[in-house]
């Protein structure tokens, strides 16, 4: 569709683009009646202006890039819609990537933020060690504020929101201990990323508590498909676990989809506790018992920081970096054993 210009609707009335562009913008110059006219001819012109231009010539795009690792779950959604909500009324509008947990993407939707001139990044990295460089070139080159949640980057000193991992894990296996469980499994997110490493750390304290096998502590990649083919290969074992952690909500959604498939009873054969609370956990028959985040929160927070930095521009004497508390949510997923 061809874009209607300025010089276009100047035509229509033998005046300048620049007679045009005050008259709808409301500046002085250009007297009530023509600026009426020309207002209702752009509009039947289809006249659209180009924002990003206009933000340009003021030095200001307005825009904030935000990247996720996906899509599909309501995790990220719930975070990313509280960031929108905080930032709408500012009139400031999001630019949403999606990395899919892949560092080379990661690497091009960083450049593609940097050519569209955002404000500001809200960032759930890709890994704790990938494009470490680009980061530091965001923050130090291109004076471009950077806020973390949900995920780090090591050796990246920046703003960032995240909830307590170590304290959820914390919750998780004291209450399976409580209930008699000695036989735990844990299906973790991706290996490499903050949340896969720091939740995996905080299980294996509990190694002299537990009787824990390597066939038990499995990759779930963070997203449905692989927690659903990891849980049928746990629960395929002839020595099996009493009880299985699974390290996020999309996981426990395909790990609920293979224990239906198997027709295994939960938590009759095996109990589940989830680190991370979604819809299908309070639906599922038995509802699942979880440790609870609060992305609204983390998004709210996150968006306001990057808010502040925006505004201020310099450099922060120490960066705000905050870890939210977690809430433990007992329903009917985990047998007692004692």
């Amino acid at each position: 569709m061809k874009r209607i210009t300025l010089r276009e609707i100047a035509k229509e009335f033998g005046v300048s683009p620049s007679t045009v562009s005050r008259a709808l913008s409301g500046k002085p110059g250009v007297s009530k009646r023509l600026r009426e006219q020309i207002i209702k001819v752009a509009e039947e012109m289809g006249y659209r202006p180009d924002f990003l231009a206009i933000a340009l010539k003021k030095g200001t795009t307005r825009t904030i890039g935000v990247l996720i690792p996906e899509l599909s779950g309501s995790f990220f959604a719930e975070i990313v819609s509280a960031m929108e909500k905080a930032l709408f009324h500012l009139g400031y509008r999001l630019l949403l990537c999606s990395t899919e947990d892949d560092p080379e993407k990661e690497a091009e939707q960083i450049k593609t933020l940097i050519n569209q001139r955002v404000e500001g990044i809200l960032a759930a990295p890709v890994s704790t060690k990938a494009n470490v460089n680009l980061f530091k070139s965001l923050l130090e080159e291109y004076k471009i504020p950077v806020v973390f949640f949900d995920r780090l980057v090591e050796g990246i000193d920046t703003d960032f929101v995240i909830s307590d991992n170590e304290e959820g894990m914390r919750m998780i296996i004291e209450y399976l201990i409580s209930k008699g469980h000695k036989k735990v499994a844990f299906i973790h997110p991706l290996k490499g990323t903050y949340t896969g490493e720091a939740r995996l750390k905080a299980f294996l304290k509990y190694k002299s508590q537990l009787e824990m096998k390597e066939e038990w502590i499995k990759d779930g990649n963070s997203n449905e498909y692989q927690a659903h083919d990891v849980f049928i290969n746990i629960m395929s074992l002839r020595d099996k676990p009493t009880a299985i952690v699974v390290g996020n909500n999309l996981m426990t959604l395909g790990v609920l989809k293979a224990a239906k498939e198997l027709n295994i009873k939960i938590p009759d054969e095996v109990s589940i506790v989830s680190f991370d609370d979604a819809y299908w956990n309070e639906i599922f028959d038995p509802p699942i018992t979880c440790v609870k985040q609060d992305p609204q929160q983390i998004g709210l927070i996150a968006a306001t920081i990057l808010l502040d930095r925006i505004k201020n521009r310099r450099k922060p004497t120490s960066p705000m970096q905050v870890v939210l508390k977690v809430k433990f949510v007992e329903r009917m997923s985990v047998k007692a054993l004692v």
